[in-house]
């Protein structure tokens, strides 16, 4: 892009894998705004793979919203490391101001008015995340089928992290738990984001298989953002 100040050249190629819902590349090109969900600590979210998601999302909307999952990531420090509410809210504190620090001039390299960094806490104090916040936990409780899928993602990212080698600080049924409260919470911001206009969301990995079933429709009475809201699919190569 001529109106930014690095080179593009160089960078890994971004292309889409698939959208959930199914949508083609005429419908998508009618959305001027998206949102992009950090994962800190995922590679993906690092040096020129980064730059590379961040240049192509600004290419093809007229506004990004890069959303810095820090405070969220306090689910996992209790998870991993054994750490108690207040302490895994300081770290994963610090986890987001280093990664603003490590990204500040990459940032700074995009128009103000295209792409905008905000911090996971600030997505929870609204109205529209209390309310969506609300009725997933509710239909956590009272739906055994919603109840079941979002244990499944759960399960998977415990799985994940045995994989790794990362040791468990907790009780694997408490790990669960933990972990269901990380993507009722995500969620819940991912519906806010969507209510406030926020439809479309750019990730460069598979769709949690929770909200795969949204998208299809499989549960009644969901926040009303989880309506409009389109995944992207993206592989970095």
């Amino acid at each position: 892009m001529s109106d930014l100040n690095f080179e593009n050249h160089n960078l890994p190629s971004v292309s889409i894998v698939r959208t959930t819902p199914g949508i083609s590349e005429q419908q998508l090109s009618s959305y001027k705004r998206c949102y992009i969900g950090i994962s800190l600590g995922n590679p993906l979210f690092q040096g020129k793979s980064l730059q590379a998601i961040l240049s192509w999302a600004v290419e093809r909307f007229e506004q990004s919203l890069v959303i810095i999952g820090d405070y969220l990531c306090r689910f996992n420090e209790r998870i991993l490391h054994g750490l108690n509410s207040e302490q895994a809210a300081q770290v994963a504190q610090n986890l987001g101001d280093d990664f603003l620090k490590q990204t500040k001039e990459l940032f700074e390299q995009f128009p103000e008015d295209k792409l905008k960094p905000i911090r996971w806490k600030k997505c929870l104090e609204n109205v529209e995340y209390m309310e969506a916040k609300s009725i997933l936990d509710n239909l956590f409780k009272q739906n055994q089928h919603f109840q079941a899928s979002v244990e499944k993602d759960a399960f998977s990212f415990i799985n994940r992290q045995t994989k790794r080698n990362e040791t468990l600080s907790v009780e694997t049924e408490e790990a669960i738990k933990l972990s269901c409260e990380y993507l009722l919470e995500e969620i819940a911001v991912f519906s806010t984001l969507s209510q406030q206009g926020w439809h479309v969301e750019l990730y460069p990995g598979a769709e949690l298989n929770v909200l795969e079933d949204i998208a299809k429709g499989k549960y009644n009475n969901i926040p009303t953002g989880l309506k409009k809201r389109i995944n992207i699919e993206l592989r970095i190569a």
